[in-house]
C-alpha cells in the first residue's frame, strides 16, 4: 500500500513538473512572436529620401549591352551630346532604370526610356575639358535599377574626363580574354587570372581596322591599375594584336575584382584605354563577363 502511494506521488509530481515546463515554453514563444512583430523590418531598399547616389554597388552584372553613340559636339557652348543605350540580363517589366552620372563634384541621374526591343536610353550631355584651363573632370558612369521597392546598382566605368563621348573607335575583342586558374597555392583562396594566350583584338573606325601605336593590355585589381602588358601583332593578320606569352598573369584572392582593358595611341595621337572584360573572383572561381564600353581618351 505505502509503495503504491509513493509511485502515485511520484506520477503526480512528474505531471507538475512537465505543466510547469509546458507552460515556460509557451511564455517563451509568446515572447519571441512579440519581439518579431515589435521589430523593425529588414529592408534592401534605401531610405524613401535617400539619394540615388548612396545606393551601394550590390550588383556585378546588371547590364548585358552598353552602346554609346557620339551625337554632337558643340565648341562655342564646350558641351559634347551622345547618345546611351544599354540592355538588361534580368529586364523586369516595370523596373525604372538611370542613369548615374559622377562628373567632378556634380552627381546627374538620366532616366532611361524602355523601347519596345527592351532597350533602356537617353541623350546626354556634358561639358567638354577646359582648354583653358587643361583641367581634366573625371567622369564615372553607373547604372541604377529599381524594382519593387528594391534598388540595385552596377558601377560600369570610370574616365578621365568626357572625351569617351566624341570618339568613334571601337574595339573589337576576337577571342575573349581572361580566365581564372585555381593554383595550388600555399594560400587559401588564391588563385591566378590571366589573359588567355588566344587573346586577339582589333581597333576599328566603323568596320575597318585602323593602324595604333604602343598596344597593350592592362589589369586592374579592385580598381586600381596592377598590370600593364605589352601587346605583340599577330603573325596572320594585320593590325590584330594579343598577350605576350610570359608574365601574362595577375595573383588574386576571393572578393577581388579584376578588369581587363587594352590601351594605345591612335593615328590622331590621342591616347585610348577600352574596357574589355571584368571578373569578381568568389568561391575561388572567377566569373568573367564581357565589358565592352567606350574608350578613355586623353
Amino acid at each position: 500500500m505505502r509503495e503504491k502511494k509513493f509511485i502515485l506521488l511520484l506520477l503526480g509530481l512528474t505531471l507538475a513538473l512537465c505543466a510547469a515546463l509546458a507552460g515556460l515554453v509557451l511564455l517563451q514563444g509568446s515572447r519571441l512572436r512579440a519581439l518579431r512583430e515589435n521589430a523593425p523590418a529588414a529592408s534592401s531598399s534605401p531610405q524613401e529620401n535617400a539619394a540615388i547616389s548612396t545606393i551601394p554597388d550590390n550588383s556585378a552584372h546588371l547590364t548585358a549591352v552598353f552602346e554609346l553613340t557620339p551625337v554632337e559636339t558643340d565648341d562655342t557652348k564646350g558641351t559634347v551630346t551622345a547618345e546611351i543605350a544599354l540592355r538588361l540580363w534580368e529586364d523586369p517589366m516595370d523596373a525604372a532604370v538611370n542613369l548615374l552620372i559622377e562628373a567632378g563634384e556634380k552627381t546627374i541621374t538620366v532616366p532611361l526610356e524602355r523601347s519596345a526591343d527592351r532597350t533602356y536610353a537617353a541623350p546626354v550631355t556634358l561639358a567638354l575639358p577646359d582648354k583653358q584651363s587643361g583641367e581634366d573632370m573625371p567622369v564615372s558612369l553607373a547604372v541604377v535599377v529599381e524594382n519593387g521597392g528594391a534598388f540595385s546598382r552596377e558601377r560600369l566605368w570610370e574616365y578621365p574626363n568626357s572625351l569617351f563621348m566624341t570618339t568613334i573607335l571601337r574595339a573589337d575583342l576576337k577571342e575573349g580574354g581572361m580566365t581564372y586558374v585555381r593554383k595550388s597555392l600555399p594560400t587559401p583562396g588564391v588563385g591566378l587570372i590571366r589573359i588567355n594566350p588566344e587573346c586577339r583584338l582589333a581597333v576599328l573606325e566603323g568596320n575597318e581596322s585602323v593602324a595604333i601605336k604602343d598596344p597593350a593590355f592592362w589589369l586592374y585589381s579592385n580598381g586600381k591599375r596592377s598590370k600593364r602588358l605589352p601587346a605583340v601583332e599577330d603573325e596572320t593578320g594585320q593590325n590584330l594584336y594579343g598577350p605576350q606569352l610570359w608574365d601574362n598573369a595577375l595573383v588574386c584572392r576571393n572578393g577581388d575584382r579584376v578588369n581587363l582593358s587594352f590601351s594605345c595611341t591612335g593615328e590622331d595621337g590621342r591616347f585610348y584605354e577600352f574596357p574589355l572584360e571584368t571578373a569578381r573572383i568568389a568561391q575561388e572561381q572567377g566569373e568573367v563577363t564581357s565589358r565592352l564600353m567606350p574608350p578613355a581618351v586623353s
